[in-house]
């Protein structure tokens, strides 16, 4: 029994892997109301440039919502920059950034056939 709970408790860790500078309340507080959503904005680009600073792990995901809260605010020029970063820290984003990226070309040429 006591090996058993050694071996168990060897397994738990007490500090997490990431950091997520309080983003699920962010957002949810910016589905509710989305004049919160240039706050989760501010604090993603902090709580980011925190992590980078101190050179910790960004959390999976926090540069693809920076990235899609660039795009919605209309902000290519940033929006294209996260995705690029985004792709380096994990394939499980190469499919979203892939998308935003072509997306984000489409709008462009889009805007460029207007103004000829």
């Amino acid at each position: 029994m006591a090996l058993a709970a050694l071996v168990m408790g060897g397994c738990v860790t007490t500090t997490p892997i990431y950091q997520w500078g309080g983003y699920e309340s962010k957002l949810y507080a910016g589905y509710k109301d989305q004049t919160k959503m240039e706050e989760l904005r501010v604090g993603l680009e902090t709580h980011i440039a925190a992590m980078n600073a101190s050179g910790q792990k960004v959390a999976p995901g926090l540069y693809a919502e920076l990235g899609t809260l660039y795009l919605q605010s209309g902000d290519s020029v940033k929006a294209r920059e996260c995705t690029p970063v985004n792709v380096m820290h994990g394939r499980k984003a190469k499919g979203l950034m892939g998308a935003m990226i072509q997306n984000l070309e489409r709008q462009e040429s889009a805007r460029a056939e207007t103004i000829k």
